[in-house]
């Protein structure tokens, strides 16, 4: 019996999908497709923790947009991806966000963050559940010249 190309394909993708998961069985790659943590760790396998109390949130903000003031319960750790952003802690003074310089709130702390007035802003946000919102954030407050 003579057996067609296509035929062969899909054996051949049969025999590579039991491969793959024969290997991952009894070597442990994690989800990320490198081999498991234990191998990459000394003194103890890291154990992942999900946590439905942290929220996380990847934000795109047009040029201009802010949050009005608010505080988090346990704080807020904020990620610039792409642009420039803005943040403002209550009576603290006006400072830029960057790329790679991640900025952290506290618990309890007043601020707002945004986008600058001219460039849009991609950030990752952890937080916890809880958040108070206050009043908006006057353009007079936002337009400031940011200290850096």
């Amino acid at each position: 019996m003579e057996v067609d190309n296509r035929t062969k394909s899909r054996m051949l993708l049969a025999v590579m999908t039991i491969s793959v998961s024969l290997m991952v069985m009894f070597f442990g790659f994690d989800e990320y497709g490198s081999m498991s943590a234990q191998d990459n760790f000394v003194g103890g396998t890291p154990i992942r923790i999900d946590d439905d109390d942290v929220l996380k949130a990847r934000v795109r903000l047009a040029a201009g947009a802010r949050s009005n003031w608010h505080s988090h319960t346990w704080g807020q750790m904020l990620l610039v991806e792409e642009g420039v952003g803005r943040i403002q802690r209550r009576n603290g003074s006006l400072r830029e966000m960057r790329v790679g310089e991640p900025v952290f709130t506290g618990d309890g702390v007043v601020h707002w963050h945004g986008a600058a007035p001219k460039k849009e802003l991609v950030m990752l946000s952890l937080r916890g559940d809880g958040v108070e919102w206050h009043e908006a954030v006057s353009d007079d407050v936002y337009l400031q010249e940011p200290a850096r």
